[in-house]
């Protein structure tokens, strides 16, 4: 996988994405920080254990997990990738681990739930602001056994960009508060993910540090 990923050209800045997760990982595990935004060159969650598409070629995500298991004897993650596309290589990688919950919202036609394996998918199709929330709403009305969080997203659900659902510059804000408040204080690790516009970039990331980094929990 390493020696494709290598023919393709694209090794380094995968490597460096994943290290810069990696890096948040660790901070949030030392106490150093309570949130962390990683904002990688390469995505990860479509890289599987020996394959890869979509411009993401290291699973940055599952190579955080194993570094937090073997470094700090965590065991137990939540892994939320609200990414329109769906999140393959990460499923294909923790999806039968039974310490991690993979939520997994994509632009698809089917919702599935796996309970034995904790593996829960939601197809929005072409989701509008007020159809993420509400279902975001249903998956965290549950309780989920986890130590520390990680949330795969791409501001490709954007309705200005390529992904499949339709959201406005409104919903990041709330969307972030909403996984802030359902940490409840545990570490809490963003992963930027899919998404091609430097202006969507631009108010959707920024609306998200602005909530993770304002402790007014009725912002």
């Amino acid at each position: 996988h390493i020696a494709e990923v290598k023919e393709a050209g694209f090794y380094r800045v995968a490597a460096l994405s994943c290290a810069g997760v990696v890096q948040g990982a660790r901070a949030l595990a030392e106490g150093e920080a309570e949130a962390v935004f990683a904002y990688v060159g390469a995505a990860g969650h479509h890289a599987s254990r020996d394959r890869f598409w979509g411009f993401c070629y290291l699973n940055d995500v599952a190579v955080a997990v194993l570094y937090l298991k073997q470094k700090y004897g965590l065991k137990r993650f939540l892994v939320l990738d609200v990414d329109p596309h769906f999140g393959d290589g990460t499923r294909d990688l923790l999806g039968k681990d039974p310490e991690v919950v993979h939520l997994n919202f994509y632009a698809g036609w089917d919702s599935r739930a796996d309970e034995v394996h904790q593996n829960y998918d939601f197809g929005l199709r072409a989701a509008d602001d007020e159809t993420f929330l509400k279902a975001l709403d249903g998956a965290f009305s549950r309780s989920y056994h986890f130590d520390f969080m990680f949330v795969i997203f791409g501001h490709d659900s954007h309705f200005k960009d390529y992904g499949g659902f339709r959201f406005t510059d409104a919903v990041y804000p709330v969307f972030a508060q909403k996984v802030k408040k359902f940490a409840a204080g545990k570490p809490l690790l963003f992963v930027l993910s899919g998404g091609s516009r430097v202006d969507v970039a631009k108010t959707t990331i920024r609306s998200i540090l602005i909530t993770l980094l304002n402790n007014d929990e009725n912002s």
